[in-house]
């Protein structure tokens, strides 16, 4: 298999440019992240991430870009839908040596071992479980900012669509579900107990282009929620 080599650079500021604490501007603190990533239709690209914080108040905290957070998992050079396409070709019974072949075929470079690792990655933010640590993250948001803040994509697949849900703050993946389509009773539940009122959530950002699944966001939160889209790749 070739290096990867990509003469395509993007760089990403933070979605939040005013300090959640006090309210003034952030500045530039460094760059967390510079990676090329491996997206799933076979491009490559140069993400950088910057963090910025506030300089004004004595909080240490920094912020990075959800965009360029969600592109790729948090230590890996595949985007999120490489890796649920793992899953997805897992389910259909396939070896990994099997998924390495394919995605060859599509100018992704991943080794059988790695498919394996990476699976292993995914299935760490899957399970029933999995809404506790969502809850829980939004009532730690809400004691430190006295609101709380999520990214929620949807990837669509031949199997079905993955819900991945984020720290908007710090752009930590938090948990991954699975769902046979958007009209799927468990995630209208499961969206409405995550997204309850008495959470205080005040922005979800979301895909933009996936009108479907932002329109079921809407139906869920109505007003008290602020629904913004990220910056399109």
């Amino acid at each position: 298999m070739s290096k990867l080599n990509t003469t395509v650079t993007k760089v990403y500021k933070p979605e939040i440019l005013k300090c959640p604490y006090c309210g003034a501007k952030m500045k530039f603190l460094f760059v967390g992240s510079n990676k090329i990533v491996q997206f799933y239709s076979g491009k490559t690209t140069r993400i950088k991430n910057m963090y910025y914080g506030c300089q004004a108040c004595g909080h240490e905290d920094s912020y990075p870009s959800l965009t360029a957070t969600k592109l790729a998992f948090r230590g890996y050079t595949y985007s999120a839908k490489t890796i649920c396409m793992i899953d997805h070709f897992k389910s259909l019974g396939y070896s990994r040596e099997k998924i390495s072949l394919l995605y060859e075929g599509r100018n992704i470079i991943v080794s059988d071992r790695n498919v394996d690792i990476l699976h292993k990655k995914f299935l760490e933010y899957c399970g029933e479980d999995k809404k506790e640590v969502i809850i829980n993250e939004i009532e730690k948001m809400n004691e430190k900012y006295n609101e709380a803040r999520l990214s929620i994509d949807s990837i669509c697949t031949p199997s079905g669509y993955y819900i991945l849900f984020y720290n908007f703050f710090t752009g930590d993946l938090l948990a991954i579900f699975k769902f046979e389509n958007l009209e799927d009773e468990k995630l209208v539940t499961l969206l409405n107990e995550v997204l309850a009122e008495k959470y205080n959530i005040k922005i979800i950002a979301t895909v933009g282009v996936r009108a479907k699944f932002r329109g079921l966001l809407k139906q869920i939160v109505g007003t008290r929620t602020r629904l913004v889209s990220y910056v399109k790749f």
